[in-house]
């Protein structure tokens, strides 16, 4: 019995495939150069500042107040990392609860309108120049007249200040990271007797820590590298600070300390900024591995 041959529903075109196979090759050795072309400055300040300020790169650098004359001159940048560690905390601490619960606002619970009217001031605050920020910072929460706070120039009003910053991005990743969840998680835990609060609680709000997470790093990465804020909120310290508030609430930060020594005509201080630089990156570095870290631990152990 012959057997009969079928002619394909779809003739396979080879000169089709051969012509994707090369269009595919094309874009992705164009990726590739793009990258280097990107990434070959941004790896080349890192080289320079590390040749550069290599020698001040020990403990010492990282553990010692700066002293000397000009200041700074000896003793190394432990101020500026406290000072940090004190904004990121007190950023975060408005930042975070605000941001989530505004992302989860406009994604489960805002009618239309508000929720337009919402994301339109969100995104208005994204585009808001740091240093109107810190104007705003500095009549709210600094001055000592008229209407605010009156905290001074301290780590409080510094801090809150960069938490509004913070507060508008992590608002837009936790939306977005919400929005990404398929509707059936919502769907069954409406289904199984939840309100929509306890679906967005225990359902909702865990399928998407990841994102939240990023939202909240990316927050952080933003502000670490402010100045103008602080120049009216905070200013600098060259010491510890002694409270949060008022004469001996200010504290220092590695942006400012890296502007302060750069304008400099000591030489030393010149090698100093680049070192601190790379102190900087690595702290991002260290902090965008503990918050990855912290997601893992989470989604493994507690979700």
């Amino acid at each position: 019995m012959e057997h009969q041959q079928f002619e394909p529903v779809f003739p396979i075109d080879k000169g089709y495939l051969k012509r994707k196979k090369i269009y595919n090759n094309l874009a992705f050795l164009f990726a590739i150069a793009a990258f280097l072309i990107g990434a070959f400055p941004v790896f080349h300040i890192i080289y320079k500042a590390f040749a550069i300020g290599y020698k001040y790169l020990n403990f010492n650098f990282i553990s010692t107040l700066p002293t000397g004359f000009p200041i700074g001159a000896e003793g190394g940048i432990l101020n500026a990392i406290i000072g940090d560690v004190y904004l990121v905390v007190i950023a975060s601490v408005l930042a975070i609860p605000l941001g989530i619960g505004t992302g989860l606002y406009l994604s489960l619970f805002g009618k239309k309108r508000t929720n337009y009217f919402l994301r339109l001031l969100n995104e208005l605050m994204i585009g808001i120049p740091s240093i109107v920020w810190g104007i705003v910072g500095f009549y709210i929460f600094s001055t000592n007249a008229g209407f605010g706070f009156h905290f001074g120039f301290s780590a409080l009003a510094g801090g809150l200040t960069l938490g509004f910053i913070m507060t508008p991005i992590v608002a837009l990743l936790t939306e977005q990271a919400v929005n990404q969840i398929p509707a059936s998680y919502i769907e069954g835990a409406l289904a199984l007797g939840a309100t929509k609060f306890q679906a967005a609680k225990s359902v909702i709000l865990k399928a998407a820590l990841g994102g939240i997470f990023i939202g909240i790093l990316l927050g952080v990465m933003n502000i670490i590298g402010q100045t103008a804020p602080l120049l009216f909120t905070n200013y600098y310290n060259t010491g510890l600070p002694t409270g949060v508030t008022g004469p001996g609430g200010a504290v220092g930060d590695m942006a400012m300390l890296i502007f302060i020594y750069i304008h400099e005509p000591s030489r030393i201080l010149h090698y100093k900024a680049e070192a601190a630089s790379v102190v900087l990156l690595l702290f991002i570095f260290l902090l965008d591995l503990g918050l990855r870290l912290i997601n893992y631990l989470v989604k493994k152990f507690i979700l």
